[in-house]
């Protein structure tokens, strides 16, 4: 037993240091932190608020990410996004309402407020483009954001969609709108 012991101690301290470096932790941001920054959008055509990205938010699939699922964050009742209860983020989908869901997106972020959920034509300065970009998006903002200004994972939440998963095409559609300026 001994033995074992004295065996496992120095494999395990060879494991500790060995860790950031297997995980990836080094202290270059993530690529995706120079995509966000630098975005251009994808198409020419303009792409509109309530035909082409409502629609998406609205989806109550959960195998593609839709956030209107009844028990998702912002479903029908929507969970609440802040520790004591008090605030949630309903995007209006019953009864539909995409203007009203484009304006609770274009106020100010409750985790990093500083920044605006959808600032128009800067993906850049768009907490919704850091949040649909995993948590590698989610870690280049963090600085930015307060911790225990919402539930999930400090500081800045957790990633969307928490159920389901965001096409890349999904996404690339979403970044264009926002870097287009967030057309209705």
């Amino acid at each position: 037993m001994t033995r074992l012991r004295s065996a496992i101690l120095p494999l395990s301290l060879l494991a500790t240091a060995l860790a950031p470096l297997a995980c990836g932790s080094t202290s270059t941001p993530p690529a995706v932190c120079g995509e966000l920054m630098d975005y251009t959008p994808t198409s020419a055509t303009q792409l509109s608020f309530a035909t082409d990205i409502y629609p998406l938010f609205a989806s109550t699939v959960a195998t593609n990410g839709g956030c209107a699922q009844a028990g998702a964050c912002h479903g029908v009742e929507p969970l609440p996004i802040n520790p004591l209860g008090t605030k949630t983020l309903q995007f209006l989908f019953n009864p539909e309402s995409p203007a009203m869901a484009k304006a609770q997106l274009l106020m100010a972020s409750v985790n990093a407020s500083g920044m605006q959920r959808v600032s128009p034509g800067s993906v850049k300065n768009s907490f919704l483009s850091y949040k649909i970009s995993g948590k590698d998006g989610l870690s280049c903002i963090s600085s930015m954001c307060q911790s225990g200004a919402s539930v999930g994972s400090p500081p800045c939440g957790d990633p969307m969609p928490n159920v389901g998963v965001l096409s890349a095409t999904d996404r690339t559609k979403i970044l264009d709108w926002i870097g287009g300026g967030a057309a209705d």
